[in-house]
């Protein structure tokens, strides 16, 4: 328990390091030495925990994925595809308004980095899929899954070009409603 909990902590400094010296410097010009001499860890264990500079950068992001996935799997949000998708949605637009400071400055550092954008385009992936096997009707057939995949990446680019307007309207935007209403226009695709 104790290991875990060191582990724990020490792959919070490293991502929490990471971005402040991202934010501070710029993706490119910070190396990964640097990033492990601010956690106060080596390289080497810099490279255990992370692969890459990107999976450093991108670690919260991860976590919150994984959170989504938990949201919409819950079946309190309802028993169709599309009411889970808004009730994870909906609670994933409450937690980034809370971290809407720290999501702003990741977002312009991905603006500044093209290996950054390349690498959230593959995590905007892993994002498709959660949302596919939500939206994905027992006993599918072809039709439907296509249905469901089209509608799957629909929802995805929905919230990418959301989140950019929100980002771009400033600290008044409400983001849930403003999610709200995005939803109701991507419902009418949902299988």
């Amino acid at each position: 328990m104790r290991r875990e909990l060191n582990k724990a902590r020490t792959r919070e400094a490293l991502a929490s390091a990471a971005l402040e010296l991202f934010v501070a410097k710029g993706f490119e010009e910070t190396t990964a030495d640097e990033v492990a001499a601010a956690a106060g860890v080596s390289r080497r264990t810099f490279f255990r925990y992370f692969p890459t500079k990107e999976a450093a950068f991108f670690a919260s992001q991860e976590a919150r994925l994984e959170g989504f996935r938990a949201h919409l799997a819950d079946p309190a949000w309802g028993e169709r595809g599309f009411e889970r998708l808004r009730g994870a949605l909906l609670v994933m637009a409450d937690l980034y308004t809370r971290e809407r400071p720290l999501i702003a400055a990741q977002q312009r550092v991905i603006e500044s980095s093209r290996s950054l954008q390349a690498y959230e385009l593959q995590l905007d992936r892993r994002w498709e899929e959660a949302v596919f096997e939500v939206l994905l009707p027992e006993g599918a057939d072809r039709a439907a899954r296509r249905r469901a995949q089209v509608t799957s990446g629909a929802v995805v680019g929905a919230v990418r070009s959301a989140l950019r307007a929100w980002f771009e309207e400033g600290e008044g935007e409400d983001l849930r409603g403003f999610g709200e209403e995005v939803l109701g226009w991507l419902e009418a695709l949902a299988p």
